[in-house]
């Protein structure tokens, strides 16, 4: 197969590479969200890139408190973050930004960053379309990665990565999902992430590529089982994580993203739509205006927790042709909660690919400026294993592997 990458770099390092850009000025950062992730975020970026030249900023006193242990005297601020005026206040005398808020601070810290000139790092599982923004980041000279964690973000970059080594690409299937290491009941899934966020991934339309065209279908349908190696089997169902490959990856025929559970979740969360529990509009209670949504945020923020320990599991096959083969591509991870940080496994492969993406601006690796996707960052190799490079300095390993078959030539007729 002529396009075939490299191996990608399973590598344990005995001391970090990446600390201190050599010659180069420090770089001051700033973190907007101490959550879980925020705080992953936070501790990867002291460690190997900022030092203490980083705030991080949260209205959760408690949340910043205990991020603090792991950033040294970096600077902590308190702070209510409403919209894109907060954002530009806390972000103008950086050099970087990361926005690790939940999704519906997205287009305000896009629109921020690209008033204060200052690159930005955004995990937030926004609604808005990013790319709308690019002409207006490419003329102020920032560069914007949305979709920057995990899923969407590290399963986009492999997904590009698969799309450029194909010449004509026929299915591409995502499949990922954090889930706790046994099932744990109701659910059997405990909340290590924004719930608010994680209803939005159960509600919104899922919208696939079918026959070459952009179609909707409902959030958590067509419900398949899937066999994970030292995993066992899980569920899976689509939802709504291709949102910028919609556009970037051109000429795919089939193309969709499925979240994986245990097995009966599904028909648990499709109950809890049916009786109206994820709706967003308000109800009247006793003179009161209740979103049933908010509601159940609140109550899977305080009931679907614990300490119980987690994984990430992500799978992205691809599938198609190049002149002379026909060729499957797949990449695997699978990622365990740490026992030495206390990090979850959702926290660290969303933080890890996130201060990745933030190394490759501060490197000046990025082809930036302007809004650019992970997907594209992914077709190249070079910035693709650089990343799996910096993921496995975390223990974040990625698997790639390669079928191909010999294609029998079509006979003029």
């Amino acid at each position: 197969m002529s396009k075939r990458p490299n191996a990608i770099p399973q590598i344990a390092f005995l001391s970090n590479p990446f600390h201190s850009r050599r010659g180069c000025p420090p770089i001051r950062a700033a973190v907007l969200g101490a959550g879980s992730v925020g705080k992953a975020i936070s501790y990867d970026l002291y460690e190997r890139v900022t030092g203490s030249d980083l705030i991080l900023v949260d209205k959760c006193k408690p949340c910043l408190e205990e991020a603090s242990k792991f950033i040294g005297r970096s600077e902590v601020k308190q702070a209510e973050i409403r919209g894109e005026d907060d954002i530009y206040r806390i972000i103008k005398d950086v050099d970087v930004a990361v926005n690790a808020l939940p999704g519906r601070f997205g287009k305000a810290s896009w629109i921020a960053a690209i008033k204060a000139g200052v690159d930005l790092v955004d995990v937030s599982y926004s609604p808005d379309d990013p790319t709308q923004y690019h002409v207006q980041a490419s003329d102020a000279g920032v560069t914007i990665i949305p979709d920057a964690g995990v899923a969407p973000g590290l399963s986009n970059m492999m997904a590009g990565r698969a799309y450029a080594q194909l010449e004509e690409v026929k299915e591409l299937k995502i499949y990922v999902g954090g889930i706790p290491e046994r099932p744990i009941p109701p659910l059997g899934y405990l909340v290590t992430w924004s719930p608010e966020d994680l209803i939005e991934e159960y509600v919104r339309p899922a919208r696939v590529i079918n026959n070459g065209n952009i179609v909707e279908k409902p959030a958590v349908s067509e419900i398949e089982r899937v066999f994970i190696p030292g995993v066992g089997e899980l569920e899976a169902f689509l939802t709504d994580g291709l949102r910028t490959m919609l556009k970037t990856l051109k000429g795919v025929e089939v193309m969709e993203e499925k979240t994986l559970r245990w097995p009966g979740h599904a028909e648990k969360i499709e109950l809890l739509k049916v009786l109206g529990y994820l709706d967003k509009d308000p109800l009247d209670l006793n003179g009161s205006s209740v979103s049933p949504a908010n509601l159940t945020a609140k109550l899977w923020r305080e009931k679907l927790k614990g300490d119980t320990k987690d994984m990430v599991v992500l799978r992205v096959i691809a599938s198609g042709r190049t002149s002379l083969n026909n060729v499957e591509i797949e990449y695997r991870m699978v990622d365990r909660y740490d026992e030495n940080t206390g990090f979850s496994a959702v926290a660290r492969t969303t933080a890890f690919v996130a201060t990745g993406m933030l190394k490759l601006i501060t490197e000046g690796s990025i082809p930036g400026p302007g809004v650019i996707p992970p997907e594209v960052i992914g077709m190249d190799e070079s910035l693709f294993s650089s990343v799996a490079e910096w993921l496995s300095w975390r223990g974040i390993n990625i698997l790639e592997r390669v079928t191909e078959s010999r294609r029998i030539p079509s006979i003029p007729s």
